[in-house]
């Protein structure tokens, strides 16, 4: 995925973001040390940074303030993400050792609970700790969408509407306030803030379907195990398509299947040619470009720049990406 050209009108601000993010996580003495240096030597393509700084950029530009918010959001995901592997049983996050693969459950978990602590350091002003509550708000819907998307794979749930609601929380929730935050800080009007956050929320849906797409095309180098959410009991968007075209004996067996604990690779190859042969993925791909397109309609009321630009590249860059 090339995101070079988006990110032309806030290069600065993202050199200045990666220099306090890592100032941000200090050198304890100890082993922890060891995981935060390989934290910030794995750090991803700075998605939320870049959308938050964007969406600030269009609305006046970026302050102080934007560089705490966008600090704060990316610590909150990382949090998420050594939380969510532990969770997942993962071994592997984009082809790369997870934490808790090379020092465990148990340091994972209270690594994730430090870089929580973390965030609330770099709150300064009134003005941070008046977006407390968006944070807060954030920091517990990211562990609900957790929590649904476990309970939906334990049960036989597949409804459409359930896991709009899962990719809501774990995924939409911290786009939708990356850019929310990126219009507040710079001083935007209501409207202009509003627009951006469904803008963010829109994206993300369209990104996490994305995800989903790649998970079940093994032609793809996704960075990670093809199949993976299967495995995990996942039922994603081309999933339930299957499942909602499928007579009730095919759909129990699916069922059963998905919820099975122990998985052959060539069981799992099985329902992914299902899934192609029936046009799933392209069904889901519609999906994510009808996302896109009511993204893409908030921006509307915002005058052309380069920051609109670019976050309309963002988005589409986003969703037609193939790993």
């Amino acid at each position: 995925m090339q995101i070079k050209n988006i990110t032309d009108p806030i290069q600065h601000y993202l050199e200045l973001f990666d220099k306090r993010f890592s100032e941000s996580l200090d050198l304890e003495g100890f082993f922890i040390d060891d995981i935060i240096k390989y934290i910030l030597e794995k750090k991803g393509k700075k998605i939320r940074p870049i959308l938050t700084f964007l969406s600030a950029n269009i609305c006046g530009g970026v302050t102080s303030q934007t560089i705490r918010c966008a600090l704060i959001l990316e610590l909150l995901h990382t949090a998420s993400l050594v939380h969510d592997d532990v969770i997942d049983e993962s071994d592997k996050r984009r082809g790369d050792n997870t934490v808790n693969r090379i020092w465990g459950n148990d340091t994972a978990v209270l690594f994730g609970d430090y870089l929580y602590g973390k965030c609330l350091e770099l709150i300064e002003t009134q003005n941070d700790f008046n977006l407390l509550p968006k944070f807060a708000k954030l920091g517990s819907e990211l562990p609900i969408g957790e929590l649904l998307q476990k309970s939906v794979s334990e049960g036989v749930d597949y409804s459409e509407e359930t896991y709009y609601k899962v990719i809501g929380k774990k995924t939409a929730a911290m786009m939708e306030v990356s850019a929310e935050l990126g219009a507040i800080s710079a001083g935007a009007r209501k409207e202009e803030v509003d627009s951006l956050k469904t803008f963010g929320f829109y994206m993300g849906l369209a990104f996490q379907i994305r995800d989903d797409i790649l998970d079940l095309s093994p032609e793809f180098n996704t960075g990670k195990p093809y199949g993976n959410d299967i495995k995990e009991k996942k039922k994603t968007l081309p999933l339930i398509y299957l499942l909602n075209d499928s007579n009730e004996t095919e759909r129990d067996a699916i069922l059963k299947f998905i919820n099975q604990q122990e998985k052959s690779d060539k069981e799992i190859l099985e329902l992914i040619e299902k899934v192609n042969k029936g046009g799933y993925l392209e069904k889901a791909n519609e999906k994510v470009q009808s996302f896109c397109k009511l993204a893409e309609i908030q921006l509307n009321g915002f005058k052309d720049s380069e920051s609109k630009t670019g976050l309309i590249e963002l988005l589409y860059t986003l969703a037609n990406r193939i790993k």
